[in-house]
């Protein structure tokens, strides 16, 4: 299986930038700005917490110039934005005093200095996460080449040594955050790395095992907290438990019921028309579709699109022949949201008996486990 730390691992770079060592209450913080390019206007300061965006202050630009200062009760994501843009500097706000130089076509990229915190924690992916990159490119380029970017399977030989590959630069990514993790237990920057690399790509068991490694002081914090919360979550979806029950309309505006397929197994498959690993794994799903499903097994698809034409046209497109529900609303679906949904493709195998069997069962994992239940029946 592909590396857990690496998936994604170029968007945190562009979309997340945090938090370290706990801070000193008692100070406050004060933010220098010095904007090339822009005279005057206005600059906001948001905290940042995925899609919960919320302005927390405003400031005039006088020649460039901007200054913003109040106090945070402990480290957290906050973002410089300019009045107008859509994206801002992201970077871990402690109370410290923090010089921002940049221009207002490229805010985002802005150059901070005094920010520790933010140091701290993006010194991973300066250091450990590159390392990691750097393995990881031609592992991924090897991949594609053999395999023709998914279009030719793979020969056992070639399999076997893919699989090693993949092995191998899993223990190598897996190593290193953990390593940080557990020389930063003492700071929220072991709670951030947690956070973006183990809670969205790793497993249940790694996040619960380097949670632990965290202090009480972080467990506590604004970040540990999620993580814990996720952790809870993960225990309500994982395998042997029973599936949290759900509802939600087809494409026609029909209610379907997670327990409308008590008796069959059945897959729940979070995907969406705009997700490219998504399709690419659609063929498989199909595949298992036709060979099982008069033998008892059902697929649901839940999607996080948030167009209905968009939705429709991939299903057609893809021969997706099963049942599809949505409530349109992207990546706040409720059902998405239920399960703790983090990335897609995910999936539930869940059996007669509503209990969950597998997740994230994909390319021949699926066939694979499909073909041991149904080879006794």
């Amino acid at each position: 299986m592909k590396s857990t730390i690496l998936k994604s691992g170029l968007l945190a770079l562009a979309l997340t930038a945090t938090i370290s060592s706990c801070s000193k209450k008692e100070e406050g913080f004060t933010i220098n700005g010095n904007i090339a390019g822009q005279k005057d206007g206005m600059v906001y300061l948001e905290f940042q917490d995925g899609d919960k965006n919320v302005v927390k202050d405003s400031a005039k630009i006088v020649d460039g110039k901007f200054t913003f200062a109040g106090k945070v009760d402990e480290p957290l994501r906050y973002s410089i934005k300019l009045k107008g843009q859509e994206f801002g500097r992201v970077f871990v706000l402690s109370n410290e005093t923090i010089n921002l130089v940049g221009h207002k076509d490229s805010i985002f990229n802005a150059k901070l200095t005094g920010a520790i915190q933010d140091s701290i924690y993006m010194s991973y992916y300066k250091n450990e996460f590159t390392k990691i990159q750097k393995i990881a490119g031609p592992v991924y380029k090897t991949s594609d080449s053999i395999s023709q970017s998914g279009k030719v399977k793979l020969t056992p030989e070639q399999k076997a040594m893919m699989d090693k590959r993949w092995a191998d630069l899993q223990k190598l990514a897996d190593d290193l955050t953990f390593k940080f993790i557990k020389s930063h237990k003492d700071q929220i920057a072991g709670a951030l790395v947690l956070d973006d690399r183990l809670v969205t790509y790793g497993t249940p068991e790694q996040v619960k095992e380097y949670f632990a490694v965290l202090s009480p002081e972080v467990q506590k914090s604004y970040f540990g907290k999620k993580i814990k919360e996720g952790i809870a979550l993960n225990d309500k979806t994982a395998v042997g438990v029973a599936a949290p029950e759900f509802s939600q309309t087809d494409v026609n505006g029909k209610v379907v019921k997670l327990s409308d397929y008590k008796g069959k197994y059945v897959l729940v498959d979070f995907w969406a028309s705009w997700c490219g690993p998504c399709r690419k794994e659609n063929p498989n799903v199909v595949v298992a579709y036709k060979a099982y499903h008069d033998k008892g097994f059902e697929v649901l698809g839940v999607s996080l699109d948030d167009k209905k034409n968009l939705w429709q046209k991939a299903i057609e497109k893809d021969g997706l022949s099963w049942t599809h529900v949505s409530d349109l609303k992207g990546w706040k679906n409720d059902v998405a949201v239920l399960y703790g949904v983090k990335l897609v493709p995910t999936n539930y195998l869940i059996g007669p008996d509503g209990k969950i069997v597998a997740k994230n069962l994909r390319e021949e994992a699926l066939q694979s486990k499909l073909k041991e239940i149904f080879s006794k029946s």
